[in-house]
């Protein structure tokens, strides 16, 4: 179940009240923002904002199409094309805890968001193919982000859970392991795609340890705003998602 939450960005139990939801599956779904300031107040009570390369100086990242900067390695989320599921910055040694994507002005048509569950994923993996699965969490097995990023695995253990990290373009480097079987895994993430598409001032939070997110295509000038960022410690948001979950039922 995925929690939706109306929230009055002035409310200084706003943050709490979304972030209780996010502990249940990891991810919530959000209305009530109006604005840039607003959405900044509302992500300010529920982590310390994470500043990328991309972003502007509040750290807020404008998603839209930019043209021939798509073409770069690691950029396409600047263009129109479909965006394949990922990790937020999965090539950072830690990536961030949360993102935070919020829609200042839809898509003349496409742009649905589409979302994984780490935990669902692993779980079908089990069941479908365990020697991928083995592949996937087996440590050094995946280069993220060329060679300056981070080798590590998919899926990997983190203080008693499972954190996912995942991306799938020409900044991934596979073991032959999991080359061979990317056709399944692929097929996987297919099949355990939801789409979430989010009208003008609707957002989601996600745990970016646990969620792979990325879009369809698109046409018009659709503009989403993006913040990464921790966790503050008073909200009490856990990393990945207990290995218990991940688990086929034994008969």
């Amino acid at each position: 179940m995925i929690y939706h939450v109306r929230v009055d960005p002035h409310d200084s139990q706003a943050g709490t009240r979304l972030a209780a939801a996010l502990r249940g599956v990891g991810l919530a779904t959000f209305e009530g923002v109006t604005d840039r300031a607003s959405l900044l107040r509302l992500a300010g009570q529920v982590m310390r904002i994470w500043h990328h390369r991309d972003s502007d100086p509040d750290g807020v990242t404008a998603i839209h199409d930019r043209g021939e900067l798509a073409r770069r390695p690691g950029l396409a989320g600047f263009g129109r094309d479909e965006l394949t599921v990922h990790t937020e910055s999965s090539a950072e040694d830690q990536p961030p805890g949360l993102m935070l994507l919020f829609c200042a002005r839809g898509a003349a048509a496409g742009g649905e968001c589409r979302l994984v569950d780490g935990a669902r994923l692993h779980h079908e993996l089990a069941v479908r193919d365990p020697e991928l699965l083995a592949a996937l969490r087996t440590p050094r097995s995946v280069l993220f982000g060329g060679a300056a990023g981070h080798l590590g695995a998919v899926f990997a253990e983190h203080e008693g859970t499972t954190v996912v990290r995942f991306r799938l373009d020409d900044l991934a480097r596979f073991s032959p392991q999991i080359t061979r079987k990317l056709a399944t895994l692929q097929t996987a993430l297919r099949d355990l795609e939801t789409p979430a598409p989010l009208k003008p001032g609707h957002g989601y939070l996600l745990s970016n340890t646990r969620w792979l997110h990325g879009r369809a295509a698109f046409t018009g000038e659709r503009l989403m705003y993006r913040l990464l960022g921790n966790p503050l410690p008073t909200v009490d948001i856990p990393a990945g998602f207990a290995t218990s979950l991940a688990e086929p039922a034994t008969v």
